[in-house]
C-alpha cells in the first residue's frame, strides 16, 4: 500500500533501531541526536516521551557521562533552531510535525504535554426520538 503526506510527497521509512543508535552516537552533533532520538521514541502522535533526566543518558558524552541539564536545553533548542522538532518540544517529550513523521506504533497520548487522540464520541439515540 502506497500511503503519503499529501500530493507527490511519500515515506521514507527509518530504522527505529537505527535511530536509537544514532542517538546514542557521541561522535554526532547533538542537535542531530535529539532529532533521531524523537525519530526513535516517535508515537503515533508525533510525540516522543522521556522519563525525567532520560534524555540526558542517552545524549551522554563518550564514556557515558550524561549530560547536564542546561546542555540537553541547549541541544532541544538547536534542534528546534534547525526544524527538526517542534516548539513545544523539551527534554521530556520532543515533537514531530504530522507532515514529517508518522508511525503506527506507540501510544495515542503524551502524558506531558497532556495530548491524546481525538474520537468522536459514540452515542446512542435517544428513545424519545
Amino acid at each position: 500500500m502506497r500511503e503519503g503526506f499529501g500530493p507527490g510527497l511519500y515515506w521514507n521509512k527509518l530504522s527505529k533501531k537505527d535511530c536509537e543508535r544514532l542517538a546514542r552516537e557521541p561522535d554526532t552533533p547533538l542537535w542531530l541526536r535529539v532529532y533521531f532520538a524523537a525519530q526513535w521514541r516517535l508515537n503515533q502522535i508525533g510525540h516522543a516521551e522521556f522519563q525525567s533526566g532520560e534524555l540526558a543518558g542517552v545524549l551522554a558524552k563518550k564514556g557515558g557521562k550524561p549530560l547536564t541539564e542546561g546542555s540537553v536545553s541547549n541541544a532541544v533548542a538547536r534542534a528546534k533552531e534547525k526544524g527538526l522538532i517542534n516548539d513545544e518540544s523539551n527534554a521530556r517529550c520532543l515533537v514531530l510535525s504530522h507532515h514529517h513523521a508518522r508511525t503506527e506504533k506507540g501510544s495515542q497520548s503524551c502524558s506531558q504535554h497532556n495530548a491524546r487522540v481525538w474520537r468522536p464520541r459514540m452515542t446512542t439515540p435517544s428513545r424519545d426520538t
